[in-house]
């Protein structure tokens, strides 16, 4: 884990909107195609070494609302079917989790450090719930790196 101070930066993306309960099952979740159209129809189209992001913002009341997740890349490939929309990623002070593995579980190792991480009293820093965002590096399905980056206040 470490901390990084980071200039703003667009992505461009396909968006939904959820909350961490609805994802618990398939039959709510939406992450699951989200990432499925970005992965079948983007990522395709991007230079190998391009990463992919997935920004979390809108958050609606901490970890247990509802929040807006864009999954996409920093640039828009000339053939892309998808309808895209840019977010903006703030500048400011991340504090940095990593892994790497394969995909989904890895991910989801991360982020279950992060929510220990921050349920502990001792915790130095408190998350800002404003944007967060994951960045993705490798197209191994067994080998990506992922760095999830937590706005702290």
């Amino acid at each position: 884990m470490s901390i990084v101070n980071l200039p703003s930066f667009r992505v461009l993306g396909v968006q939904t909107r959820t909350c961490n309960a609805d994802e618990e099952t398939l039959k709510t979740a939406r992450l699951p195609l989200l990432w499925h159209d970005v992965y079948t129809e983007l990522v395709p189209e991007l230079p190998a070494d391009a990463p992919v992001y997935g920004v979390y913002g809108g958050y609606e009341s901490g970890q247990d609302g509802r929040y807006t997740v864009t999954a996409g890349a920093v640039h828009k490939p000339e053939k892309c079917n998808l309808d895209l929309v840019e977010v903006t990623v703030p500048s400011g002070q991340y504090l940095v989790f990593t892994g790497k593995g394969k995909m989904p579980e890895t991910v989801i190792r991360v982020w279950l450090d992060i929510w220990d991480y921050f349920k502990r009293e001792d915790a130095p820093h408190q998350r800002a719930f404003t944007t967060d965002f994951e960045v993705y590096r490798g197209r191994e399905e067994t080998a990506i790196e992922v760095s999830v980056h937590i706005a702290i206040r």
